[in-house]
């Protein structure tokens, strides 16, 4: 029997950002405002994904709103199991750069989330491993689990699925809303 885990990117975020540039504090609050936002009222996942959650055993989300009322769009009969170990890494910005577009701040965020990664220096490597043993969990006894999270995140329990023996399905690695990674592993537990 083989187990599955899904991981989908949320859905597009409902926060619109009117395109200022801004200084470091002004990207927390920015941060803030994506995190306490759901997502587009219109915006519906692919119905391949649908159908897929609709046979899943376990439906999970990070704990931010865009996540939980995208999986609840997903499986709109059930309750998602809630977790903050789901959730995406904060972003960083130095207080001291001048002004820039909200993309550049992310790009730069990027940047240096993936050299700490290499490094092994950055707090979410922790949390990161402790979600995908959470999913484990959860996809025993070949279950199949749909989890809700966010871009970068999703990268980071993708490594720590595959260090524990998960194996990434064919799909390209996309890191548009709606995306699908799947993960799959033979007799799990």
């Amino acid at each position: 029997m083989t187990a599955r885990i899904l991981l989908v990117r949320h859905g597009r975020s409902a926060h619109v950002h009117d395109g200022r540039w801004m200084r470091g504090p002004g990207v927390h609050d920015f941060e803030s405002a994506y995190d306490a936002a759901g997502i587009l009222e219109h915006d519906a996942p692919p119905s391949e994904l649908i159908r897929v959650a609709a046979d899943a055993q376990v439906i999970a989300a990070s704990d931010l709103p865009r996540a939980i009322a995208s999986a609840r769009r997903i499986a709109p009969t059930r309750d998602p199991d809630v977790t903050p170990l789901l959730r995406e890494i904060k972003l960083e910005p130095a207080l001291w750069l001048p002004r820039l577009p909200i993309e550049v701040w992310e790009a730069m965020s990027h940047v240096q989330w993936s050299y700490r990664l290499l490094r092994g220096g950055h707090d979410s490597i922790q949390r990161s491993n402790d979600a995908a043993e959470w999913l484990a969990e959860r996809a025993a006894d070949s279950a199949t689990v749909v989890a809700v999270t966010h871009g970068g995140f999703r990268r980071l329990v993708a490594r720590r699925l595959e260090v524990h023996g998960w194996r990434a399905g064919p799909e390209p690695r996309s890191y548009a809303n709606w995306s699908i990674w799947s993960y799959s592993r033979d007799g799990a537990r």
